[in-house]
C-alpha cells in the first residue's frame, strides 16, 4: 500500500498517528450516536475514546505549533543553535578533552594498527596505494602544470625572492659549497686543461699563474662565509656568479616560451621520475613508522601526532568555540524559514510522531481508568 505522505522517515509513524486521532474520533461518535453510555462497558469505553481523542488533538496541536514557530522564529532559534554548540558540545574545556582522549585513548591507535595492518600490510600493498593515488590525480596535474604560464606579477615574485636577503645568503653559501667541491674533484685540472688547449701558447702560462683551482676554492669559501669581495679577480667572479643568479629567472620565466607540447612532454617525463622517487621515499616512511606504531600503547607516544594535536590543543580557547559557533547560527540564518524548518523536521519529527502516538494511548488508558473511577464513585459496578 502506498504511503499516502510521501518518503519522509517520519511519513509511516504520522500515517498511525493521524490514524488514530480520526479512528478514537469516528468510533467515539458512533458510541454516542448509538448511546454505549448506558452500558457498563460502554461508559467506560467512551471515556477512554473521549481521553485518547483528546490526547490525540493536543499532541497534534503541540506538534504543528512547534514547527509552526520553527518557522516564524527561525533566526533566533539558529542563534540558540549556535550559542548551544559553542557553549556547551564544543567548549573550550570539551575541544580539549576530546584531543586528549585522541592521544590517551587506546582504541584509537589500535584502530590504525587495524587499518596498517588491512591496506598497508608492506612495501608492495604501500605501492599499490600510492600508484591508485597517482592515477587519479597524475593527468590533471600533468595538465594543469603543462599549461601554467608565469605572469608578470609571478616574474616579479621570483625576482624579488631571489633578490631577498635570507634567500640570497643561502645560495651563497650552497653555490660556495658547490664551488669547493668541484674545485676538489680529481678530474677538475683535466677539465682547466679542456678549456684552455685552444688558447694562444702566451695565454696558456697566464692562466697557469692564476691558478684557477685554487682561485675559484677560495672564492668558494668567501661566498659561504659572507666575504665581501675586494681584489679585482674576486670581482670578476663575484660578477659571474650574480649572472647565473640572475640567469635562474630567466631560466625558470622562458617556460612561457616552451610550445605546450614540449611543456607537457616534459612534465610527464618529470612526473613519471618524480613518482618513482616519491614512491620510494614514502613507502619507506610509512614502513618505518608503522613499525614505530605497533610498539605503542597510545597516540601520545607517537610524536608526529603528537606535536600536531598538542599544538591544536594549545591554539583552543574560548574564541575558538565561539567562531564555530557562529559559523553555525550564520549557515542556518542563510536557509529560508520553511527550509530551516523542513530540515529540522526532516530530523527530529519521527521522535515527536511516536510521542503522538503514546500520547493517544495513554489517553485512552487514562480515560478508561477515569470511567472506571466514575463508575465506581456511583456505585454501579456493583463491587
Amino acid at each position: 500500500m502506498r504511503n499516502p505522505y510521501g518518503n519522509k522517515p517520519y511519513s509511516k509513524l504520522q500515517f498511525v498517528s493521524n490514524s488514530l486521532l480520526v479512528l478514537f474520533g469516528s468510533i467515539l461518535l458512533i458510541g454516542l450516536w448509538q448511546k454505549w453510555s448506558l452500558f457498563i462497558w460502554g461508559n467506560i469505553f467512551i471515556h477512554g475514546l473521549e481521553g485518547g481523542l483528546v490526547g490525540a488533538i493536543c499532541d497534534w496541536f503541540a506538534v504543528w505549533k512547534t514547527y509552526k514557530a520553527v518557522e516564524s522564529e527561525s533566526e533566533t532559534i539558529a542563534e540558540e543553535i549556535g550559542s548551544w554548540v559553542s557553549s556547551d558540545l564544543i567548549s573550550e574545556h570539551k575541544l580539549k578533552s576530546y584531543l586528549d582522549g585522541i592521544l590517551d585513548e587506546p582504541e584509537n591507535i589500535q584502530a590504525i594498527r587495524e587499518l596498517l595492518d588491512t591496506h598497508l600490510k608492506g612495501e608492495k600493498e604501500v605501492r599499490e596505494f600510492l600508484n591508485l593515488i597517482w592515477d587519479k590525480i597524475e593527468e590533471d596535474v600533468v595538465l594543469y602544470v603543462s599549461n601554467f604560464k608565469f605572469s608578470g606579477a609571478d616574474k616579479q615574485i621570483l625576482h624579488e625572492l631571489n633578490s631577498r636577503k635570507e634567500i640570497l645568503s643561502t645560495v651563497r653559501f650552497l653555490v660556495g659549497e658547490t664551488l669547493m667541491k668541484v674545485s676538489d674533484h680529481q678530474d677538475f685540472g683535466e677539465r682547466v686543461q679542456r678549456i684552455t688547449k685552444g688558447l694562444s701558447f702566451l695565454a696558456k702560462p697566464l692562466i697557469w699563474l692564476i691558478d684557477p683551482q685554487k682561485r675559484i676554492k677560495e672564492f668558494g669559501e668567501g661566498l659561504k662565509e659572507g666575504k665581501d669581495f675586494e681584489t679585482e679577480e674576486e670581482e670578476v667572479l663575484f660578477e659571474l656568479y650574480s649572472i647565473f643568479s640572475e640567469c635562474v629567472e630567466l631560466y625558470i620565466g622562458s617556460w612561457n616560451e616552451l610550445p605546450v607540447e614540449r611543456r607537457e612532454e616534459a612534465v610527464r617525463a618529470l612526473a613519471d621520475f618524480g613518482r618513482e622517487q616519491l614512491n620510494r621515499l614514502i613507502s619507506e616512511v610509512v614502513l618505518t613508522h608503522k613499525e614505530e606504531i605497533s610498539r605503542l600503547e597510545n597516540l601520545r607516544e607517537y610524536g608526529p601526532i603528537r606535536s600536531f594535536l598538542e599544538f591544536l590543543s594549545s591554539k583552543t580557547n574560548e574564541s575558538v568555540s565561539e567562531y564555530v559557533g557562529e559559523q553555525i547560527s550564520k549557515g542556518l540564518k542563510l536557509l529560508e524559514p520553511k527550509q530551516f524548518r523542513e530540515n529540522l523536521e526532516l530530523k527530529t519529527r519521527r521522535v515527536l510522531e511516536k510521542i503522538r502516538i503514546n500520547g493517544s494511548l495513554l489517553g485512552f488508558l487514562v480515560g478508561s481508568a477515569i470511567g472506571c473511577i466514575v463508575l465506581l464513585f456511583e456505585g454501579k459496578l456493583g463491587l
